[in-house]
């Protein structure tokens, strides 16, 4: 009965993490920029992310605990992509401030 506990909250994790992570995702497209994304959060994020699967892996062999390393690691790695892609794209407020002093 626990492990069954234990396995619902950590699907349940899953799915919101998943859920708030690609809100950010789209966000940044609709945007064409990651705004106040900081870079290296982001990395050390996708960075944290692997070595845990990695550690997962090596540790435990739990196969619920690997595929949640799995999913931030790949959510991590689209985030990843989208801030250095829109690197040096100006952010939607930039734009909007150089726009109202013209």
């Amino acid at each position: 009965m626990a492990v069954a506990k234990y396995t619902a909250a950590s699907d349940t994790l899953i799915s919101v993490f998943m859920l708030t992570q690609l809100i950010q995702v789209v966000t940044n497209y609709r945007n064409g920029s990651t705004g106040q994304l900081s870079a290296i959060t982001i990395g050390l994020l996708f960075c944290g992310a692997l070595a845990r699967i990695f550690t997962s892996i090596q540790e435990t062999g739990d196969i619920t605990v690997i595929a949640t390393y799995v999913v931030t690691f790949v959510v991590n790695a689209i985030l990843l992509g989208q801030v250095l892609y829109y690197w040096d794209e100006p952010t939607l407020v930039t734009t909007v401030m150089s726009d109202k002093s013209k």
